[in-house]
């Protein structure tokens, strides 16, 4: 079997769609982590498992860390002598990044090698953790900071935050 990541974006005419396609994609895969993570624990881990830990392995391995600089490299930077509140806010994400990659590293050494997994009950709490904080996140990010953003942000802007996200993809393509 083949992995490989897909991106949740395709079109990156607006940077905003972007980030809202990752955010829908991230919860989706939150909600299959959760029930992989059930799984295992019933009826223990097989080889079709072991696929969906790897294949879980690899989209959150680039889509959290794209997802991540589309935000703190693109968009937080266009916002950031903007108000105080928005300031305040980004802080608070950024912060939630760093809360969130430190829980996937530990949740990653286990997708990641999925023969190594033995002990059940501590890959469901890391994966609850980690969905949790997430999802959290996300739903912060999608009620509260993004409508803000969406009244500021002109159509002009959202095609340049696009532009730069697919340009953080060809960087890291390249390097």
């Amino acid at each position: 079997m083949k992995f490989q990541f897909t991106d949740p974006a395709t079109d990156f005419s607006d940077g905003l769609k972007v980030i809202k396609n990752y955010h829908q994609s991230l919860l989706q895969k939150g909600e299959a982590l959760l029930l992989l993570v059930d799984e295992i624990k019933r009826q223990g881990m097989d080889e079709a498992l072991a696929n969906r830990c790897i294949d879980l392995h690899c989209f959150y391995f680039h889509a959290n860390r794209l997802h991540h600089l589309d935000e703190e490299k693109a968009l937080f930077p266009l916002l950031a002598n903007h108000s105080h509140l928005y300031s305040g806010m980004m802080d608070l994400l950024t912060q939630d990044h760093e809360e969130i990659e430190y829980d996937w590293q530990l949740l990653a050494q286990l997708l990641g090698t999925p023969e190594q997994i033995t002990d059940h009950d501590e890959l469901q709490k890391l994966a609850i953790e980690f969905e949790k904080k997430q999802r959290e996140h996300l739903v912060r990010e999608e009620e509260d900071f993004l409508p803000k953003i969406e009244l500021i942000v002109s159509l002009t802007q959202k095609q340049q935050l696009g532009k730069e996200m697919l340009a953080l993809r060809n960087l890291r393509a390249d390097s």
